[in-house]
């Protein structure tokens, strides 16, 4: 039987909403957060690729499952996802446990932004990415521009081994 995905993302009660330093909107913690606790999982609508592309999914709803399955809202679904708040940062405080959980990677302070590295699941040009786009993280390890292959990266293969999606960490473990 395939796996059941939730119909919204579920959102940690110690995550709020905020202005970011990083790009408009963020996901911040009200609270401290531990090392290793859940504080998102991806949820929504199961579409094919066909779908995700479509232009009738909100953009920064769309998350990947495989290549053919993706989750996502409908533009006519109103419902807050915080999850759309969600920023990268080459230093993220969050990473993968599986295709859909998100869990702290260190402990997270209150009033921190919570951040993924996109390196983590982005490993294809597609329109629902920020490819070759500009960072504006402003870590030390800020890696300036942001590409499909950052994955590729042997530092970032050491950093994040075993929290990549679950697609990318095949490709890293393939070498």
């Amino acid at each position: 039987m395939p796996r059941q995905y939730l119909p919204y993302t579920w959102v940690s009660p110690k995550l709020k909403s905020g202005k970011s330093a990083i790009h408009g909107d963020g996901v911040f913690a009200d609270q401290k957060i531990a090392e290793g606790e859940k504080v998102m999982e991806f949820g929504g609508e199961r579409i094919s690729r066909e779908q995700a592309f479509s232009g009738n999914y909100r953009s920064r709803s769309v998350w990947m499952i495989n290549k053919d399955l993706f989750l996502a809202l409908p533009k006519t679904d109103t419902h807050i996802s915080l999850d759309e708040n969600l920023n990268h940062s080459c230093d993220a405080n969050t990473w993968l446990e599986d295709e859909v959980t998100l869990t702290a990677l260190r402990e997270i302070k209150p009033e921190e932004e919570i951040t993924l590295d996109q390196g983590t699941w982005n490993f294809e040009d597609s329109a629902y990415t920020d490819n070759k786009e500009p960072c504006s993280c402003g870590t030390v390890s800020c890696r300036h521009i942001l590409t499909e292959n950052d994955w590729k990266i042997l530092d970032l293969q050491e950093r994040y081994q075993g929290h990549f999606h679950p697609m990318v960490q095949k490709m890293v473990d393939a070498g």
